[in-house]
């Protein structure tokens, strides 16, 4: 057999800390079963690979063939888990020599029989990852795993399986769907591979034969997490991201998406997984989070080399680049191989040279082109969707020309066909006359499709050489000024307002100019970096001059309005550039100026600039913190748009509304007010629509309803659009609304994905106690997850931050719950801390049942203390102090019950009295204190009997524990005698005895 590389011996850059420590002792067999046993535990990668190697060694040096196994299998266990299976087929040529040789006399012999059977699988696979060991030598080992297996009287589904992966590896279909089939056909037995892996591996044969739908069933029992192994779910979860975005399955894509990259994030052995995800982000529309991908696991690039899965990690990852540059950032930085950025173009190239390279490699070794061809399939996908939005944060690309990169070796692409003809001139046949008169129509009742038909007609003037009169030309250039100064493009809005006057002079229209020149003095100084205010004189002498002009009939009442309305949005610039301290004193100048506007439009009876200033005293209302108040402003601002006939204007009265139902809880107001602005947005889509706030404002409102799909689909648009339009702090509370639907959806895996990625901008954005209530929501999803350590990191950083709270409720449920978390996690000391903390909090805090739980989880992790004690007397003064905190815990129960306080808790209150009776019955047990643990279970039997029906399970448990220790300290028939009573009681509430009945079962036998 060729040996790709040593199997017992670090890389240069591993680390030799564990090989010295191990080298420096002298071992015993049992000693050296308890170390390798504990780096069997250690976390996956090379360390523990170099800790395994070195105890090999030492088992070498004691010449004890148990020994050798034990540590071989480890070893062989290390390479699976550490990402380096290519060095495996070594270490298990040894265990078959030396299972050969001593099986005979092993004391654990039918442990090692399995385990070297079991691992056949492991190695075939790890030899056909390797292009330098030849197909003759794969064959032939899996012709032993079959001799092997038939001698030991294990069927062959697991050696159908190898030859399988053998055919397909090499693109031989016809032996493939041969062995496939008896694959199938073998019963399952206990050399099977685990069912996870075997339905991963047949759901991506049917996948790749375009059998999508027949692969996602396969799959199923594995993503419903009803399967799963060391690699699974998380290899079948990447698995099913292409099979899901060609099915147009979306949201399952994105959700596996967002689960599944957790499980795979960091995992070298998996390798060829995170590239999956990273393929799914170039297919998808998400090549920024395709480089954050690579970011977050650029040490793969340079991990030691499984030349098979690395192919794949590199054509995933180069195909991602080539969207990248084909976006037009070949220059961008992007993360790759020696631990530095490269060019996208740069590394692409490399990327490209290096696949070509390993897959010649294998080609070689296989007679066939099949690897090579495979690969440039793969560079030749081009995206499924245009854009699926996946709601975690990601890098942003600025696209600049697009740029065409050919695949290697793969058929040129299909040509586009031609899209229907345009006729050159859509206003050919058009009256010239008429459209001017619907553009100035359109401009005087300030329509959002203006724009565009005053280029129509522009465009018409100049092909049939019309010049247009001064009038027309500086409303051409008002219109422009317009979009100019939504697209941002102040120093462009300046010029063509400067224009419009320059026309309006020209044409005599004296009043409109004076108009315009208003507009001119707020675009100039919005175009200044630092806050630059107009001044109320300068306006003011404006305003005076279009009166005068309007008594000489030189202006019109629009023209005095628009003055008005400039003094107006002046104002409230000023509130919002203005200090807090300033506020109030702005805010009342803004009131007097919309004060202003709303008097002189009822003057001319304008209702469009009266519904103007009804909105803008809307926004004042609700900057006081009035929103209840700003709702009859805004309906009267609707009615005046619908009297003006302008229902476009609603847009923005409506975003209000929605705002001020939300504030007051009014939540299905606040929905309709919502739907209604993205209506009226949808039928005019030429206007500028913050739409991410009100798709906020309806995540918030469905969400207050309970309809947690909806709300979910909201702040998903509304992380898309605020990530589009950089607006942070939008996108950060989107994204924790967009985590909260999840969480309360079930979806855990994704709420996590949204909120560990949302976490920095959560920091950076909102305020502390959104921060703790995001925290507090990842902690809880991850201990869901059964991330103990991840979970009590999150609840310890968010109680960090509510210390400093007026309030420390919050503060002390986090320490408990931390506690919780960290004694899952085995870190027994460092809960009793936070318990400790927690129970110093509450002890001041009107909250006795916490308290009284809290008290208990302290007793309990204090108690594990005793195991670690080996004097009695330490050991009694342990149980003493557990006693102690039960009797406190108990002793604030009876307190608040009676004290008459915590009526509306009165039930809950003697659920948690029966609890503690109950749990100190267990306490004596697992204290070996039996003969006193009845008075306590009797209690607890009695509390929860007076519960029923609610506390049916808790009822059935304490009494059949009252009955086994009657059955062991008082009588065969009291305990009989007792089980009859309680399931009786049952009956009579309508619930199960499940334990006391089987119980009685066993007892009556």
């Amino acid at each position: 057999m060729a040996e790709p590389a040593s199997a017992t011996r670090p890389g240069p850059d591993a680390p030799d800390g564990g090989r010295d420590l191990v080298q420096d002792r002298s071992w015993t067999p049992d000693a050296l079963r308890a170390a390798l046993a504990e780096n069997d535990r250690a976390p996956h990668g090379r360390a523990r690979i170099v800790r395994a190697e070195a105890l090999l060694d030492a088992a070498d040096r004691l010449a004890h063939p148990e020994s050798q196994l034990r540590a071989l299998h480890s070893l062989v266990d290390a390479y699976q888990v550490g990402g380096e299976r290519f060095r495996s087929p070594v270490p298990f040529s040894r265990i078959l020599r030396l299972w050969d040789r001593h099986h005979s006399t092993l004391a654990d012999r039918d442990r090692f029989e399995h385990l070297t059977h079991w691992k056949f699988k492991w190695v075939t696979s790890d030899l056909l990852l390797v292009p330098e060991v030849p197909l003759a030598t794969i064959r032939g080992f899996v012709d032993e795993m079959e001799r092997r297996y038939r001698l030991a009287g294990h069927g062959l589904r697991a050696v159908h399986a190898q030859r399988f992966h053998i055919a397909h590896h090499v693109g031989d279909t016809a032996e493939a769907e041969e062995h496939h089939a008896r694959w199938l056909a073998a019963e399952r037995d206990r050399m099977s591979d685990c069912e996870a892996c075997e339905r991963n591996a047949l759901g991506g044969w049917r996948a790749e034969q375009g059998a999508d739908a027949e692969a996602l069933a396969l799959w199923a029992p594995t993503v419903e997490n009803e399967l799963t192994c060391l690699s699974e779910p998380a290899g079948t979860l990447a698995q099913t991201l292409k099979p899901l975005l060609r099915l147009g399955r979306l949201d399952a894509a994105r959700s596996h998406c967002l689960r599944g990259y957790r499980l795979v994030r960091g995992r070298v052995e998996l390798r060829a997984s995170v590239g999956r995800h990273v393929e799914f982000c170039a297919l998808s529309g998400n090549e920024g989070r395709g480089l954050e991908i690579l970011a977050e696991n650029r040490d793969v690039f340079d991990a030691p080399v499984e030349p098979l899965p690395h192919l794949e990690f590199l054509a995933f990852a180069a195909l991602l680049l080539r969207r990248v540059v084909a976006l037009g950032s070949a220059d961008l930085p992007v993360p790759g191989p020696q631990a530095r950025d490269w060019p996208a173009a740069e590394l692409l190239t490399r990327l490209e040279t290096e696949i070509g390279s390993v897959a010649e490699r294998f080609d070689d070794r296989n007679g066939n082109d099949t690897v090579s061809l495979r690969a440039a399939r793969l560079l030749a996908q081009t995206p499924l969707v245009d854009r699926l939005p996946l709601g975690v944060r990601s890098a942003s690309l600025k696209p600049s020309a697009a740029v065409l990169i050919p695949a290697r070796a793969a058929a040129a692409p299909a040509a586009v066909p031609p899209g229907p003809a345009v006729a050159a001139d859509p206003d050919q046949d058009t009256d010239f006359d008429e459209l001017l008169a619907e553009a100035r129509h359109m401009f005087r009742v300030a329509h959002p499709g203006a724009t565009k038909v005053w280029e129509r007609l522009a465009a018409l003037a100049d092909r049939l050489g019309i010049d247009l009169d001064p009038e027309a030309q500086g409303q051409l250039a008002e219109e422009r000024a317009a979009e100019a100064l939504d697209n941002e493009d102040l120093a462009r809005a300046v010029e063509l307002l400067g224009a419009a006057i320059e026309r309006y002079e020209e044409g005599g229209l004296a009043g409109r100019a004076v108009a315009v020149r208003a507009r001119l003095l707020l675009a100039e100084a919005l175009r200044q970096e630092a806050h630059t205010s107009v001044g109320a004189e300068a306006l003011g002498d404006l305003y005076d001059l279009a009166r005068d002009l309007l008594a000489t009939g030189a202006a019109e009442p629009e023209d005095v309005l628009t003055v008005r309305r400039a003094q107006a949005f002046e104002a409230r610039r000023a509130v919002e550039a203005g200090s807090d301290a300033d506020e109030e004193t702005a805010l009342a100048f803004f009131e007097a100026t919309v004060d202003a506007l709303l008097a002189d439009a009822e003057e001319f009876d304008m209702p469009a600039r009266a519904a103007a200033a009804h909105t803008m005293r809307a926004e004042i209302l609700q900057r006081r913190g009035d929103p209840e108040a700003s709702v009859p402003e805004l309906l009267a601002a609707m009615a005046l748009y619908d009297r003006a006939a302008r229902p476009w204007a609603n847009l923005h009265p409506n975003m209000l509304l929605a705002q001020a139902f939300l504030a007051a809880d009014r939540d299905v107001d606040a929905e309709q007010a919502g739907l209604a602005a993205l209506a009226v947005a949808r039928r005019w889509p030429e206007q500028r629509f913050p739409a991410g706030y009100t798709r906020q404002v309806l995540a918030n409102a469905t969400g207050a309803q309970g309809r947690y799909e909806d709300s979910a689909e909201h702040a998903l648009e509304a992380v898309v659009w605020a990530d589009r339009n950089g607006v942070p702090d939008l996108a950060a509370s989107a994204r924790h609304s967009l985590a909260f639907a999840y969480e309360q959806l079930g979806r855990d895996a994704d709420a996590a994905a949204i909120l560990e990625s949302a976490l920095p901008e959560l920091v950076r954005h909102l305020d502390d106690p959104t921060v703790v209530n995001a925290r507090w929501a990842l902690a809880r999803c991850l201990g869901r997850l059964e991330d103990y350590r991840g979970s009590a990191e999150q609840y310890l950083l968010a109680a960090a931050v509510a210390e400093h709270f007026p309030q420390q409720g919050g503060h002390a449920m986090l320490a408990a719950s931390a506690g919780h978390a960290l004694r899952a996690a085995g870190m027994p000391d460092e809960a009793r801390r936070a318990f400790e903390r927690a129970v110093g909090l509450m002890r001041v805090l009107p909250d006795p049942i916490n308290l009284a739980k809290t008290l208990r989880a302290l007793a309990w992790v204090t108690f594990g203390e005793s195991d670690d004690i080996a004097h009695d007397s330490e050991r009694e003064d342990v149980l003493d102090s557990v006693l102690l905190l039960f009797a406190e815990a108990a002793q604030v129960l009876d307190a608040a019950a009676g004290s008459g306080e915590y009526e509306r808790d009165a039930q809950v209150i003697a659920y948690e009295i029966a609890e503690t009776d109950d749990q100190l019955a267990r306490l004596h047990l697992n204290a070996e204190l039996a003969d006193k643990a009845m008075p306590y279970a009797e209690r607890a039997a009695a509390g929860f009997k007076a519960l029923l029906p609610h506390s049916g399970m808790d009822y059935d448990f304490s009494e059949q524990m009252v009955a086994w220790l009657l059955d062991r300290y008082g009588s065969r028939d009291a305990a009989l005698e007792r089980l009859r009573g309680a399931i009786e009681a049952c009956e009579r509430a309508g619930v199960e005895a499940v334990r006391c009945t089987a119980f009685l079962e066993q007892l009556s036998d």
